[in-house]
């Protein structure tokens, strides 16, 4: 007799193959068009904040034009300094698990494409104030039980006003005050992330001050996450949640800077460690970054304290990324070692709480395959990254994982323990390997590959996890 089981899935290989093969034809028509028009010296390249891109340089025209530029500046009015820029991206990514989330809760395989489309209009009215809007529709194209980050099927993504204050020394840019719903990263993104992967941007809405003097930035910020939604415009302010705080960077030199920062945030539903209630947690950090000499590093520490559920909150983590570059080898090689501690619950149930909570991370943390969460754990990442060509880049990385504390759990992204972990097994959670591949065609066009390979240890597999195959395709175009 025919495998109905067996039917259901060779049609949603059909599916995913299909729209493969559509999204695969569309980045080829794309790269070709945008290859012809391509200039050796082009204009800048996009930024991770559309919002952050200024095209005031084209009021007098560009000699290495982009078929772009008609749209990204559109002066309105003669003899007025007000102009409308437009935009947006078109991303198809494919991912295939096998199985999903360790296959915990007998989870399958899973493959499906993720399609995110991003639309932005930018108008400045004056050099005091500007207006930024944009709209992004998520899907999750054949994917099993497809709920947010992966799908959102049209949404306000973001909707803000700049009002700039007369108030700054020559030669420094003048301080801004935004409002409304708008995309936040802060520093390395260990803590605050624009969560690029796996499909949904984060959001939030609220009020933020940026000021600059000197080589000194603060930033200052009091908003609410935005609760996400599969429909169309019903992504709320998620108003039993705020986060608040302030960022502050001191450029030491043209390549070193120092971080400093403090961070509050608040959940009146806060759900973990087996408890619930009112958490509210306060963040003390500083990072330390720069390069030199073919050396370069990242190093972050972060305390954390307050309350959660009548119970005192004492947390921690520390975290490193340093490297050194062979420049004049072929390929460029650079040699990296990655090592990251976040502390775990010792007590479980006692007068104090000590799981740290990275309060909106990027999900992709560890590696695209984003299967654990920064808790509880201890991680060492040697890796090897070379680059062929200067617009490709190809990374090999281990990453080896314990937990902080066997009394805690295990915790998979975004931020749930594993059931059966707690006070149970050996420390080990695992090691992964994995390959990852970014190719810059040109301003517009990314294409990006990877695959891990996760071999669970005691501390999973005790609890009925299994090794996990992950595989990623994404292209990209912006314009």
């Amino acid at each position: 007799m025919p495998n109905p089981a067996s039917g259901v899935a060779n049609h949603r290989r059909r599916h995913v193959g299909s729209t493969l093969s559509l999204s695969l034809g569309v980045a080829m028509v794309v790269t070709a068009a945008s290859t012809a028009i391509a200039q050796d010296a082009g204009p800048p390249g996009y930024k991770l904040f559309r919002y952050d891109e200024d095209y005031r340089y084209l009021a007098k025209g560009a000699e290495n034009g982009d078929f772009w530029d008609a749209i990204k500046y559109v002066p309105i009015g003669r003899d007025t300094p007000v102009y409308l820029s437009l935009g947006g991206e078109l991303r198809e990514r494919v991912e295939y698990y096998s199985p999903f989330s360790f296959g915990l809760g007998r989870a399958p395989a899973d493959a499906y494409v993720l399609h995110r489309l991003l639309l932005h209009g930018d108008l400045h009215a004056s050099e005091y104030f500007r207006a930024f809007l944009q709209f992004g529709s998520y899907f999750a194209i054949s994917k099993n039980n497809p709920a947010a980050p992966y799908e959102d099927r049209l949404d306000l993504q973001q909707a803000f006003v700049d009002f700039r204050l007369p108030l700054a020394l020559p030669g420094d840019p003048m301080p801004t005050i935004r409002f409304g719903r708008q995309e936040i990263a802060l520093g390395s993104q260990r803590i605050v992330a624009i969560r690029d992967a796996p499909n949904v941007h984060r959001n939030f809405d609220g009020f933020r001050l940026i000021a600059s003097m000197g080589n000194i930035r603060i930033d200052g910020l009091a908003v609410h996450p935005v609760f996400q939604n599969v429909g169309v415009f019903d992504n709320p302010s998620a108003w039993d949640q705020g986060l608040w705080g302030l960022y502050g960077t001191v450029l030491l030199g043209s390549r070193v800077g120092l971080d400093v920062y403090y961070l509050g945030f608040d959940n009146r539903r806060a759900a973990f460690a087996g408890s619930a209630g009112q958490e509210t947690r306060h963040s003390i950090g500083a990072r330390f970054s720069g390069g030199f000499s073919g050396f370069d590093w990242d190093w972050e520490a972060l305390w954390q304290f307050g309350t959660f559920a009548g119970r005192q909150i004492r947390a921690w983590t520390a975290s490193s990324n340093s490297g050194y570059t062979f420049a004049d080898v072929p390929w460029t090689p650079r040699i990296g070692l990655k090592a990251d501690i976040a502390s775990g619950d010792e007590t479980p149930g006692g007068s104090t709480v000590g799981t740290f909570n990275a309060l909106f991370p990027k999900l992709a943390y560890f590696n695209q395959a984003a299967l654990l969460a920064p808790a509880n754990v201890v991680d060492i990442h040697p890796s090897v990254t070379v680059k062929p060509r200067k617009d490709l880049a190809i990374t090999v990385g281990w990453d080896f994982l314990w937990r902080q504390t066997t009394q805690d759990a295990v915790y998979v992204a975004p931020f749930t323990a594993v059931p059966g972990t707690a006070g149970r097994g050996s420390a080990f959670i695992g090691h992964q390997i994995a390959l990852e591949v970014t190719w810059q065609l040109d301003r517009h066009i990314t294409l990006e590959a990877s695959y891990v390979h996760f071999t669970v240890g005691d501390a999973l597999r005790a609890a009925g996890a299994s090794d996990v195959d992950f595989a990623m395709f994404a292209a990209t175009y912006k314009f």
